[in-house]
């Protein structure tokens, strides 16, 4: 079972794909020139946008230099990554589809006032350590009148009522993995499989907001918030491997683990749960935020 480093994989099934085109056909994008793609990753979000609105230019910004390389690639074969901002403000001059992505962090955006017309983020806001200074940044980089949007899957009213005690499966069938291999290496002699005990998470200990709490934290830095909406979305069998074997969830689902070992039992538990609940899909609710800034 391989474990992975970005969320890539499990970006390019069907269940997510529709999920992310479903928040941008809400939106309202006439007049949509200059877009800034926050945790762009891959740049997902702006692939299935230009679909929608050919004619605009986006930045793209990521920490991750990996998922980033994989879409310059995907983009430097459609013809549409540039490598400057001055090569990017002569297309949108000229309306033309191009893309420029950047290393970088949402938290510290170095782009000028009044710049875009929408910012948008996909399944990424959770991970801000400092909601009102993010907010605060886009709110800066927007032209009055300008929408931000996000989804997000890690919130307060995430699970479908019914639904939670597959997810409680999931990771009970996880640590009945783990103690498998464990009395396997105790078997053959060797020790359990070690843990570091006092590692913290990357997504659960940022603070999941309510609906509710979005609105107001929203609010509270100058938006006006037009839409909150969830989603319910189903998530396969397989499409939960996937998430298994993305290595910054195994790190925070099984904390202190290595991180291999977890993700391993994280993608096998996945088949077990939905073995144990006789079912082919589970449900799970999608938050869908977009706001303005008011002119």
């Amino acid at each position: 079972m391989q474990v992975n480093t970005t969320y890539e994989p499990y970006a390019h099934e069907p269940e997510y794909i529709e999920a992310n085109r479903a928040l941008l056909d809400t939106l309202p994008i006439d007049g949509v020139k200059r877009v800034l793609d926050l945790a762009c990753g891959t740049g997902l979000l702006s692939d299935q946008l230009f679909q929608i609105k050919p004619d605009i230019t986006v930045n793209g910004v990521d920490l991750s230099k990996e998922s980033l390389d994989i879409g310059r690639k995907e983009f430097t074969e459609k013809g549409m990554l540039v490598d400057s901002q001055q090569e990017l403000d002569k297309a949108a001059a000229e309306n033309r589809s191009a893309i420029m992505m950047v290393e970088g962090s949402a938290m510290e955006l170095t782009f000028p006032d009044d710049t875009f017309q929408l910012a948008m983020m996909g399944n990424a806001i959770h991970l801000m350590p400092d909601k009102d200074q993010f907010l605060q940044g886009v709110y800066r980089v927007l032209a009055p009148g300008g929408h931000f949007t996000f989804n997000s899957v890690f919130f307060a009213g995430t699970y479908e009522e019914g639904s939670e005690p597959f997810w409680t499966d999931w990771l009970r069938e996880a640590v009945n993995v783990l103690n498998e291999k464990n009395a396997a290496r105790a078997a053959a002699g060797e020790k359990p499989v070690p843990r570091q005990r006092g590692k913290s998470g990357h997504a659960f200990d940022k603070g999941w907001l309510a609906p509710e709490g979005w609105q107001e934290t929203l609010e509270r830095n100058g938006f006006k918030v037009e839409r909150v909406y969830k989603r319910s979305v189903p998530i396969s069998q397989r499409g939960l491997e996937l998430v298994g074997a993305y290595g910054g969830l195994a790190e925070v689902l099984m904390s202190g683990y290595p991180v291999e070992i977890a993700s391993e039992c994280l993608q096998e538990a996945a088949g077990r749960a939905f073995k144990n609940f006789d079912i082919k899909e589970v449900e799970r609710y999608w938050l869908e935020v977009t706001a303005v800034k008011p002119e």
